[in-house]
Parts: structure tokens; C-alpha cells; sequence
């Protein structure tokens, strides 16, 4: 019994993994046909995960912050510093 041509395709796409389908997609590496199995392969997947799986997923896909703690700390004392200016300078008008 020979496969279709889409079995074949879920076949490739199960052999690579879901992070390689789904940068491809972004990517708009599939076309036309491929790109309509490869979402529905992935919607697949993504329904049989449980909610927690999928918001750790979710969050591992959004940016980081940069993690430059001094610059934010020398905003946060700029801030007190404008602050207390505005305080004294209200009280001493």
C-alpha cells in the first residue's frame, strides 16, 4: 500500500520534530498545500498537549529581557532623584 503524498510529508515532518516544522512555517519555507499539512500537523500536536506544556512553550518563545541590571538601577535612582527634586522643590516654592 503506497502512501499520499500528505502521509509522506506528516512522515518527514514527524522524523525532523515540531521545532524544525514550526521555523520553517515562520519562515514560509512550505508552500501552498505543505504549509496547510504542516499547520494542521502542528495544531494536532499542540491540542494533545496539556495546558501547562503549552504555556512553558509559549513563554520560552517570547523574547528575554536583555538582563542589564545596571541600567536599570542607575533608571530606578534616576527616578527616586527626580522625584525627591519635584517633592522639594513643592515644599520650598
Amino acid at each position: 500500500m503506497a502512501l499520499t503524498n500528505e502521509e509522506r510529508f506528516i512522515a518527514s515532518c514527524l522524523s525532523v520534530g515540531e521545532a524544525d516544522v514550526r521555523q520553517k512555517l515562520n519562515a514560509n519555507r512550505y508552500a501552498g498545500q505543505r504549509a496547510v499539512w504542516a499547520s494542521s500537523w502542528l495544531e494536532q500536536l499542540e491540542s494533545g498537549k496539556s495546558d501547562a506544556t503549552l504555556a512553558e512553550e509559549i513563554s520560552s518563545r517570547l523574547p528575554k529581557p536583555s538582563g542589564n541590571r545596571y541600567f536599570t538601577a542607575i533608571l530606578a535612582l534616576l527616578f527616586v532623584l527626580l522625584l525627591a527634586s519635584v517633592v522639594l522643590f513643592l515644599e520650598f516654592r
